[in-house]
């Protein structure tokens, strides 16, 4: 497994490249998030490897601040069994279940939409706190 950082997150990349169906992944793929710190969200990644490896989960990034998340991607018929393996890696269950992009899926589940969006807010705000969230906007923000 390879890491690759960005500005706010840590990719996990297999070894073996993988190139999800786009068309199934627009309707059907989602994460599981994992809200933590960043020291336990970092020791789940390193135990979610072999899974990445053999493609039982189709990704993983994690959060670079402290809390952290920790996305871990599958498609929607994987949702349960997924969840088992984060259950018996020791996830915990801080943790929420979204689309990423088939938006009328997530707002049919409004409670649990809404939990997600006030979680990731919230580890941004303890992240960087209020100012260093509007720099981290700006930054997102600016032209490039």
């Amino acid at each position: 497994m390879r890491k690759k950082t960005d500005l706010l997150w840590t990719w996990l990349i297999p070894d073996a490249e993988r190139t999800p169906d786009r068309s199934s992944w627009i309707r059907h793929g989602g994460k599981w998030i994992i809200f933590d710190s960043m020291k336990k969200v970092i020791e789940l990644a390193e135990r979610l490897s072999p899974f990445l490896e053999s493609g039982e989960v189709e990704g993983a990034k994690y959060w670079n601040k402290d809390p952290s998340a920790l996305c871990v991607y599958s498609l929607d018929r994987d949702r349960e069994r997924v969840g088992a393996i984060l259950d018996g890696l020791g996830a915990g269950r801080d943790r929420v279940w979204e689309y990423d992009y088939a938006w009328d899926k997530n707002i049919q589940s409004p409670l649990t939409f809404l939990y997600s969006w006030f979680s990731k807010l919230t580890t941004i705000l303890r992240s960087y706190g209020i100012a260093g969230t509007l720099r981290l906007i700006a930054e997102i923000l600016r032209p490039r």
